[in-house]
């Protein structure tokens, strides 16, 4: 992994317009600082940097690209960003402890409390841009707040970086927007650089922010490469937004406890004393 100064070196603006921090390569989760947890509450996103093994960076660039441009040569239960090499994503350990602390903790050792719910693969070429600015819900389950000194981010994004982020790419943020006491502005409704914070990032990246966000898809300006990306969204175990419409042949090509974040809506069944920690054909939420 690069040292904060060889990333500092690189992208010399970093510290002052990002909420950085390093995490280390570890098959087991890596839980979330308490200075993550700080940043996040107020602004509403982090950036972690080049995360991503370089194997398996490749492997997701090259499907990437094979669903945008052949998607024909994929085995059909393949064509999916949450399928192939996609599928490690799903619960890579540098989120997993950030969706565990945002969403909702572990039932057990063996089932996540998030849910994987949307998921989809982007390539923006030069002069592309993507969505005008929007936020999701800013009420009801799936909205951002606090409650005993305990985050919960409802709808949750997280968006791997697969090339290098220059400023003015990527997707610019309107900070602390996902707790704002007044409505947004008119002149905020449409990107605004004086208030939507832009990040940089090394290829391998992740972006994790909350969907109450107001948050852009800006021009993409670099020549030298597309936007190459993948964006996962999560919910608690308990609500759903997204109908994903997921074969199950895609989940069931995955490893038991991967499996559970696509189980489901629903919390207890009473009549079998069953909690809902356990993924099966009969409990697939899709």
């Amino acid at each position: 992994m690069q040292s904060m100064n060889d990333l500092m070196h690189h992208f010399p603006n970093r510290r002052r317009r990002s909420p950085i921090t390093m995490v280390p390569r570890t098959a087991e989760p890596v839980e979330m600082t308490e200075e993550q947890k700080f940043l996040f509450d107020l602004k509403g996103w982090i950036l972690i940097p080049a995360v991503l093994e370089q194997d398996l960076l490749e492997q997701l660039r090259s499907h990437v690209l094979a669903l945008r441009n052949d998607p024909e040569s994929l085995p059909e239960h393949e064509r999916y960003s949450l399928a192939g090499p996609g599928q490690e994503l799903v619960d890579h350990p540098a989120v997993t402890g950030v969706l565990r602390e945002i969403l909702a903790p572990d039932p057990n050792d063996n089932s996540w409390g998030f849910r994987c719910e949307s998921s989809f693969p982007m390539v923006r070429t030069l002069g592309q841009s993507g969505s005008a600015p929007h936020c999701g819900p800013l009420v009801g389950p799936m909205a951002y707040r606090m409650i005993d000194g305990r985050i919960w981010s409802g709808l949750t994004r997280v968006v791997w970086e697969l090339n290098p982020v220059k400023k003015g790419g990527g997707t610019p943020i309107l900070s602390g927007s996902h707790k704002a006491a007044f409505p947004v502005p008119e002149r905020f409704r449409q990107f605004d650089s004086f208030a939507y914070e832009e990040y940089e990032c090394p290829a391998g990246s992740v972006l994790i922010f909350s969907e109450s966000c107001w948050h852009v898809g800006t021009e993409w300006k670099d020549a030298e490469q597309d936007r190459l990306a993948i964006f996962n969204c999560y919910c608690s175990y308990l609500a759903q937004w997204h109908k994903m419409n997921l074969p199950a042949q895609v989940v069931d090509a995955m490893p038991a406890k991967r499996q559970t974040a696509f189980r489901a809506v629903w919390g207890h069944n009473f009549r079998d004393k069953q909690h809902n920690d356990y993924y099966d054909e009969s409990n697939l939420g899709l």
